[in-house]
């Protein structure tokens, strides 16, 4: 394709591409494909197996290597850095979108706004794990009645004007994009939720895991939060822990504001759930103002980035796609 892509979709391989192929083929489904450029970044071992006639399809595409992508926050800057489009969104190899996706993020973008975020829908919704990891992470999200101004989107699925990241250290601040997207607002940057851009993202549905992601992401948010705030303040949010759980479920209560919601999002059935992982997230959190964020992300980044092992045997059919894929690869040009 001649010209610039629209939209370049970040998406990072660190196992192999039968781990990534139905998320690319959700993306070779948009309506838009033609101006999508798709960006897979992966290690140099990794990146001769990728089958490319599978990807010829889209508008452009690239491949960009990296010496290791045990964090996905350097594999998404990577491809930030490399991409060619004026709007880039970072993709899951767990979360599949509508094919009318990049087309609504793309108008969405004409607007005044740095960042536009997709409505996000539970991608394995018989577990009940799956909805309480869901409640935790993506709520705000949930089934959105009309598109506006927020506060922040769903992590490892916002699109942003790229010009704008490249100010940022990406390789630190996509470490937890809410702090970045507070970043953002602090700075008068406008975030858009796009209730027509939608994605289904496959949940933790595996108990243990889901216990630990919460715990761990609490860590990680507190130390990224608090980083460079004096020891008395780190000590009073730290203190205050016990409050949050009750805090976040009032919030959550306030997005499933009706019965019909909170019976679409299982809200009582997976409560117990709920709870627990927000109980785990607080003291996570408390730990991270305490003592930094330590290990966590790179423990954290195994729940992200190897999703079938953290998912219940039917969730793990839904992350496979049963489409054919060529075999030509890097290797055999």
């Amino acid at each position: 394709m001649s010209g610039t892509p629209a939209l370049s979709a970040i998406l990072n391989m660190p196992v192999d591409f039968d781990t990534i192929r139905k998320t690319v083929r959700h993306l070779l489904e948009q309506s838009a494909r033609s101006r999508i450029e798709l960006v897979i970044v992966t290690t140099p071992d990794k990146a001769a197996t990728i089958p490319v006639s599978s990807l010829h399809a889209f508008g452009s595409w690239q491949i960009v290597s990296v010496p290791d992508l045990s964090l996905a926050a350097v594999g998404f800057g990577a491809g930030v850095r490399q991409a060619k489009s004026p709007v880039v969104v970072l993709c899951e190899d767990h979360s599949f979108p509508d094919s009318g996706w990049a087309e609504a993020l793309l108008q969405a973008h004409g607007q005044e706004c740095i960042a536009v975020g997709p409505a996000m829908a539970n991608g394995n919704p018989d577990s009940l794990v799956s909805w309480a990891n869901y409640l935790l992470c993506f709520v705000e999200w949930f089934q959105p009645a009309s598109s506006g101004p927020v506060s922040s989107c769903a992590g490892h699925n916002t699109s942003y004007k790229r010009d704008a990241l490249l100010h940022y250290d990406l390789d630190a601040w996509f470490a937890s994009e809410r702090v970045l997207h507070a970043d953002f607002v602090a700075k008068g940057r406008g975030i858009y939720l796009e209730a027509q851009a939608a994605t289904r993202h496959v949940n933790l549905s595996k108990a243990s895991s889901y216990l630990c992601h919460s715990f761990f992401g609490g860590r990680i948010f507190g130390g990224a939060r608090s980083a460079g705030w004096p020891l008395p303040r780190r000590c009073l949010y730290a203190v205050a822990f016990p409050l949050v759980p009750a805090i976040r479920i009032r919030r959550i209560w306030g997005v499933l504001n009706t019965p019909a919601r909170r019976r679409a999002a299982r809200f009582w059935p997976a409560l117990p759930w709920t709870l627990a992982g927000l109980i785990l997230h607080a003291f996570g959190e408390a730990s991270g103002y305490l003592f930094g964020a330590g290990n966590s992300m790179k423990r954290y980044m195994d729940f992200e980035m190897y999703r079938a092992r953290h998912v219940n045997a039917a969730d793990r059919a839904i992350l496979r796609d049963a489409a054919p894929v060529a075999t030509e690869s890097l290797a055999a040009r």
